[in-house]
């Protein structure tokens, strides 16, 4: 029975007889003593359905004290004058402690049925469901149980830990509790105002063995994520190897061995000769760095280690610094972006590596006589930047894969390690912008750079904020 019920239970007889009697004194001489008797009797029934056998019993001897007292002659005395009368109040007061009894008793029976039964649709649930975390298990027992606080615990070196708690105050010993239940050798149980019958108890332990269970299976949870995240850096440092051992290798190969044809001294080089040597060697080591600048923002990326810094910038500018380190390459493209536009606010340093990224790509795919477009429109607050190439396109079902690390679409033309995607939309996200991918009409892929126009006046374009890991 709850202390709610209870309470209402104890108001209604504190009010209820005190209130009935004022209201039967004045119609006393209209209303015989059994009329009375039998109002009483109601009062008594109902006090006992709400609040169970103590509170109608005592509104039973309540009443047949206030009908002696007031309805009884001799008036005010605890005299009874009249046999008759005598009769109707014992009867009374057996016939009301009987019911009063016995709808308590039913009461009672009906709140612990409807217990049990809330205990095993919880305890169903939580089987049919699988069983949730130990949070979860924790608030359950909780509410179901009608408990002040609950805490589970497990002993730590510098005493107790809290893996999960539910109600105030938050229960950070066994002392603080009314009651412990041992989980395992290292985790308890802590509840506080529990009155919990056998039967409590017993759906209890099986919630008990859910959390046990729910523990155990955290742990396998935490070990298996683990394991994954291994299997994760392994797979990344078996790629990086191999893109070392063959994609850097190559342009490594041939600085080399221009350079050793102009160290040949048996043999003379025109001038045009040597400056093709040097070209070619200058050209590998600009296509190794940006390998090696791919790479490196691959693993900021994967460990989390790419701050931006913001601020106002006009596209041409970081467009235009972007294709200047592509060498050769930026001779095909052709840029497209109007006077006017509003500044975008993003990371220019960050979106400088990205731009150089598509654009290589896109080169990369295009036939050696096509031309790369990079165009930007604006609409709506909002500036869209695209990088159009004519190759072979990028079918729907693949569009996720390209962004892999290390994945290059078909092998057959890609060069590099097959990062310049996935490094590009990584840098991208940090800045909060999208990546998305599009056909270009004709043939070809489409590079879509989503940015937000700036909402503050322009910086100084030679004016350079932060600095990056």
């Amino acid at each position: 029975m709850s202390r709610a019920r209870q309470l209402g239970a104890w108001t209604l007889a504190a009010v209820g007889l005190p209130v009935l009697t004022w209201l039967l004194h004045g119609l006393s001489d209209r209303l015989g003593l059994h009329n009375v008797l039998l109002l009483y009797l109601l009062i008594a029934v109902l006090v006992g359905a709400i609040g169970g056998v103590l509170p109608a019993v005592a509104t039973a001897l309540g009443g047949f004290l206030l009908a002696n007292w007031f309805f009884t002659e001799p008036f005010h005395t605890l005299v009874v004058g009249d046999p008759d009368h005598l009769v109707s109040l014992f009867v009374f007061l057996v016939v009301a402690l009987a019911v009063g009894l016995l709808v308590g008793l039913s009461t009672r029976r009906s709140a612990e049925a409807g217990r049990a039964r809330a205990q095993a649709e919880a305890l169903a649930s939580n089987v049919s469901t699988g069983g949730q975390d130990d949070q979860g298990l924790v608030s359950r027992i909780r509410e179901v149980f009608s408990l002040t606080s609950v805490s589970l615990l497990r002993r730590s070196e510098g005493g107790w830990e809290a893996l999960a708690w539910a109600g105030e105050p938050e229960l950070k010993s066994p002392e603080e509790g009314t009651e412990v239940i041992e989980l395992t050798p290292e985790t308890v149980l802590v509840l506080l105002d529990g009155r919990l019958t056998a039967d409590d108890r017993m759906v209890l332990r099986a919630f008990s063995a859910q959390i046990v269970q729910a523990l155990e299976r955290e742990q396998l949870e935490r070990e298996a994520r683990a394991a994954e995240a291994l299997m994760a850096t392994d797979r990344l440092r078996t790629a990086v190897l191999d893109a070392v051992s063959h994609d850097l290798r190559t342009p490594l190969a041939t600085i080399k061995a221009s350079l050793t044809s102009l160290l040949e001294t048996g043999v003379e080089w025109t001038p045009e000769e040597t400056r093709a040597f040097l070209q070619e060697a200058v050209g590998q080591a600009e296509r190794l760095n940006r390998m090696v600048g791919r790479l490196l923002d691959a693993s900021r990326l994967q460990a989390g280690a790419v701050h931006v810094f913001f601020r106002p910038v006009l596209l041409d500018e970081v467009v235009s610094t972007a294709l200047s380190g592509l060498g050769h390459s930026s001779e095909r493209v052709l840029v497209d972006i109007p006077e006017g536009l509003s500044p975008v606010q993003t990371d220019p340093d960050l979106l400088e590596r990205v731009i150089a990224n598509l654009v290589e790509n896109a080169v990369t795919w295009s036939g050696p006589d096509e031309t790369v477009r990079v165009i930007a429109d604006q609409l709506d607050g909002r500036v869209d930047l695209r990088i159009l190439d004519t190759g072979p396109g990028i079918p729907e079902a693949a569009r996720e894969l390209v962004y892999q690390p290390f994945q290059r679409l078909g092998d057959a033309r890609g060069q590099g390690v097959g990062l310049g995607l996935t490094v590009s939309r990584g840098l991208l996200e940090a800045m909060g912008t999208n990546l998305r991918i599009e056909d270009t009409p004709g043939g070809g892929a489409t590079m879509v750079i989503e940015f937000k126009t700036a909402n503050r006046p322009l910086l100084s374009s030679h004016i350079k904020e932060g600095s990056h890991a």
